[in-house]
């Protein structure tokens, strides 16, 4: 069992979600990232992230400075490109799960999978959820998992339910606007359950 390798962990989640552009060559792209990063190298450079479709481009096309490679690709172990690099280490932190749950990119990502869940589930909490499963691990969840995320997804209702609207609308803002017509909290809940299963060892890991 081995870890996704950095760029095919994003590239997979935006697969999943159905956020992936499939555009092939041009410029590098500038996906979103933690403000301040590029403030860590020697240097101070600005990073704007694309709109539209380049920020959704596979991670292959995302530029690179190589004092300060993007911050995603390097918590999962990606190369510097100060040597050439016969073999990657595959390194286990808690950084690389608060990447996955907190990371701008890959919150955009769970937003992405939430309106996808929401538009193609089914009408049940039950379908939704196995849809949600079998997008991110490619098999069906059993009763207990079920179960589990039903429990969770209530959970996450009732809290943005008792909210008022600006926190909900902070949750699930979009760059490109809202898709779903469902009230905000039942949004909300299900971005919250997205990045559960996006965070999941499972989604991450290939056998």
């Amino acid at each position: 069992r081995l870890r996704l390798e950095g760029e095919i962990i994003r590239d997979n989640g935006l697969t999943i979600s159905g956020l992936l552009s499939r555009k092939m060559g041009g410029a590098g792209v500038f996906p979103p990232q933690p403000d301040g990063c590029m403030n860590l190298g020697q240097s101070r450079r600005k990073w704007t992230a694309s709109t539209g479709e380049d920020r959704y481009r596979r991670a292959v096309y995302t530029y690179r400075w190589r004092a300060t490679p993007h911050p995603a690709l390097k918590v999962f172990d990606t190369p510097d490109a100060f040597a050439s690099c016969t073999r990657r280490i595959r390194s286990n932190t808690p950084l690389q799960a608060l990447t996955l749950l907190n990371d701008p990119a890959f919150y955009e990502i769970a937003q992405g999978l939430a309106e996808r869940i929401l538009r193609e589930g089914g009408n049940t909490d039950e379908k939704r959820i196995a849809l949600g499963v079998r997008l991110c691990l490619v098999r069906e969840p059993d009763i207990r998992e079920v179960s589990v995320l039903k429990s969770f997804l209530n959970k996450q209702r009732d809290l943005y339910a008792n909210m008022d609207a600006q926190a909900q609308a902070q949750v699930i803002q979009r760059t490109h606007g809202r898709r779903s017509g469902h009230p905000a909290h039942e949004q909300a809940a299900w971005i919250m359950l997205a990045r559960v299963l996006l965070n999941l060892d499972e989604t991450i890991t290939r056998e």
